[in-house]
């Protein structure tokens, strides 16, 4: 459960990645970079990390991977007016609108380079029409596959585990050490030589613990188990 738990919480540090992407667009790219970064962990922190230690201390290794589910209980005495449970689902709904339009938009270059005529204007009903039904079928299919399993909290920590633990924690280093050869005399070169062996354990760890959690919960959830 605790590396399952590191997993999870590495995908809130792969928030990063767009800041560090989009830095490198126009220069100067290290004095905006630094500013992202430092901008997006400050959020991360009092965000993500605030309502994870919380909701841990507030009810242990019981908390569901929604908080709000532990609050307001199927049958039991809610914690929060039902108000308020509303409220957080619809910026729940607001924000994976947000990240699905910044992350899938790899997919949709895809699918319209194999649709789109580039001999015509990027608006005409020639190129609109298939870029529309092209996107309506991609978030429909992984809307499907979201309901039928379940899983968000294991499904995160395996995305974590296998991309945001690496590419936040291990890959950057290595790659800074490749390039620049820090001196052996320096503290940075060797705590790098720490962090990357130690993170490299976290996500072979991580890895076994998310997929071996979601072998344990795939034999008491259900195809469209309302959780």
């Amino acid at each position: 459960m605790v590396f399952n738990s590191l997993s999870i919480m590495s995908t809130t540090y792969g928030n990063a990645v767009i800041a560090e992407i989009q830095a490198t667009i126009a220069p100067p790219v290290k004095g905006k970079m630094i500013k992202g970064l430092c901008l997006c962990y400050s959020i991360v922190l009092s965000t993500f990390f605030s309502v994870a230690v919380s909701g841990y201390l507030s009810f242990g290794n019981g908390a569901a991977g929604i908080i709000f589910n532990n609050m307001v209980p199927v049958n039991g005495i809610s914690f929060v007016p039902r108000w308020l449970y509303l409220i957080a689902n619809i910026f729940i709904i607001l924000q994976l609108l947000a990240v699905a339009v910044i992350y899938m938009q790899p997919t949709f270059e895809v699918l319209e380079g194999k649709t789109a005529d580039i001999e015509m204007a990027r608006f005409s009903f020639r190129n609109f029409l298939p870029r529309l039904i092209a996107r309506s079928c991609f978030v429909i299919i992984a809307t499907i596959l979201a309901a039928m399993l379940p899983f968000f909290g294991d499904i995160n920590a395996v995305v974590g585990a296998l991309g945001y633990t690496p590419l936040d924690f291990v890959f950057p280093i290595l790659f800074h050490m490749i390039v620049f050869k820090p001196s052996l005399t320096m503290l940075t070169f060797w705590l790098n030589c720490v962090i990357i062996p130690v993170f490299t354990i976290v996500t072979l760890l991580g890895c076994l613990s998310s997929f071996r959690q979601i072998v344990l919960d795939a034999h008491t959830y259900k195809i469209f188990a309302n959780i």
